[in-house]
């Protein structure tokens, strides 16, 4: 029945005129204001006084003055994107129309270590995805990339032949100027001001496992307070498909921050990041912060997603137990890490400048006003 009113609701909903000011966005099928499509609307904000800009989310999460909710699993969604001039989004859309008069423009949501879309669609639990996937690209007017390496991928393996606007990715603009999230996130988790943050962001696993996530956070604590000094808060950020199970992982003395909108302020925040095959790991290296690869189970991983890049090249310490995360602890050297991103940066074609959401409001607002 709700399929039938939703369809019903996005045949006459298609029939209402377009308002040449309304921005809808969203970030991660409504899970809350982060992301890319955050950084762009924040831009927006500054540039224009005049937009009329809809955030669909299912969170009760705070918005920017100038920003307005509407739910993202309701039928006010296909209200909003049949009304709207621009669509922004970090993921699939799933709209099942779009006029001609209408922009999207498509952030994706991370620097692909994994493969992805058309690469694994045999590996994907979805058996509609390919024809769903198939429908938002050819919907798309542009692709944002941040690098060579993910522009080869929009072109190669997303189901795309359109325009690429190679800026940079929007979120990670707040690596190249000061903000206060290093103050928003210590109050928001009750950390001391004294204490860094080590932030355990792994991505997950197409079994839903949580077995992968073994750290000894203690060990790793200490380790860090040998080799770096001062007291550390070990914060973990499950990735969105896996995280209704963070209540079930038992460490020693933990800080559960799954639920934190934007995992952009968090990576700000953090002193030193430990991730497995997440693209996290390519946005913080922007910070120039260490960063260190733990992942048990690298060989299951590999013969399920496989990567663009092979895991031994990565400019991060590699670990696949505890013992010998430890010493990548201990032995870090920093100059090496920042020879060894440097390489990466050239070798991958990586063109973060720190004003991509800026550019990507220009060029929203140049559509707009044609």
């Amino acid at each position: 029945m709700n399929r039938i009113i939703n369809a019903l609701c996005w045949a006459v909903f298609t029939l209402l005129p377009v308002k040449k000011n309304k921005i809808v966005a969203t970030s991660y099928y409504g899970k809350g204001y982060s992301d890319s499509p955050k950084a762009i609307v924040d831009s927006l904000l500054k540039k224009r006084k005049d937009l009329d800009i809809v955030w669909l989310t299912d969170k009760n999460t705070e918005l920017p003055q100038g920003v307005r909710l509407a739910k993202y699993n309701s039928y006010a969604r296909a209200y909003h994107l049949s009304t709207a001039k621009v669509w922004i989004d970090n993921c699939r859309k799933g709209a099942p129309h779009k006029k001609r008069s209408q922009i999207y423009m498509q952030t994706w949501h991370g620097f692909a270590l994994k493969r992805i879309e058309k690469d694994v669609v045999d590996k994907l639990p979805d058996s509609n995805y390919e024809k769903y996937a198939i429908r938002d690209s050819s919907q798309t007017d542009v692709i944002v990339s941040n690098s060579k390496h993910m522009s080869k991928i929009y072109s190669d393996s997303f189901w795309y032949d359109g325009s690429l606007f190679e800026v940079g990715s929007p979120r990670n603009d707040v690596f190249f100027s000061d903000n206060d999230s290093c103050t928003k996130v210590h109050k928001a988790l009750s950390i001391p001001d004294d204490a860094k943050i080590v932030l355990y962001a792994p991505t997950f696993r197409v079994s839903q496992s949580l077995e992968p996530y073994d750290i000894d956070d203690n060990k790793l604590c200490q380790a860090l307070t040998e080799r770096f000094g001062s007291k550390w808060s070990f914060v973990t950020r499950l990735h969105p498909n896996v995280a209704k199970y963070s209540h079930q992982l038992h460490y020693s003395n933990s800080i559960d921050a799954t639920g934190y909108d934007d995992i952009q302020e968090l990576l700000c925040a953090a002193d030193l990041l430990i991730t497995d095959y997440s693209s996290v790991m390519f946005d913080y290296m922007l910070s120039g912060k260490p960063c260190f690869v733990y992942a048990t189970d690298i060989e299951e991983y590999r013969n399920d997603r496989n990567f663009y890049i092979p895991i031994n090249t990565l400019p991060f310490p590699i670990a696949t137990d505890m013992n010998s995360f430890v010493k990548n602890i201990i032995e870090f050297n920093t100059e090496t890490y920042k020879e060894n991103i440097d390489a990466f940066y050239k070798n991958y074609g990586i063109m973060e400048k720190g004003n991509a959401a800026d550019l990507c409001a220009d060029w929203i607002l140049n559509k707009i006003d044609l």
